[in-house]
């Protein structure tokens, strides 16, 4: 194996770990209960978690998040955002300390 080849290879490994790194914490950085799955099927796919779990957010404010989400793209149904607001709303409301 030549010395490119064996740099390319670390570099892949190094990029499969990474990837599996953040996998990892995307899943354990969002507190368990309903609807985490949900979650982590609708919003995780285009972003970590760190977009959301640091605001505190009432109903209402979640709602326009995930508006704002739905216009850039993200696809489920009516009743699966109402999950995940419900969701975001009971782990990341305005209530909730950071």
């Amino acid at each position: 194996m030549s010395r490119k080849d064996a740099k390319i290879a670390k570099l892949s490994f190094a990029s499969c770990a990474l990837a599996m790194a953040l996998s990892v914490y995307a899943q354990s950085a969002l507190p368990e209960g309903e609807n985490k799955k949900l979650v982590e099927k609708l919003c995780l796919d285009c972003h970590g978690p760190e977009n959301f779990v640091k605001l505190r957010l009432d109903k209402a404010g979640w709602e326009k998040v995930i508006g704002e989400m739905i216009e850039k793209g993200a696809t489920g149904s009516d009743e699966e955002f109402d999950k995940v607001v419900a969701y975001l709303v009971k782990n990341f409301g305005k209530d909730k300390s950071r």
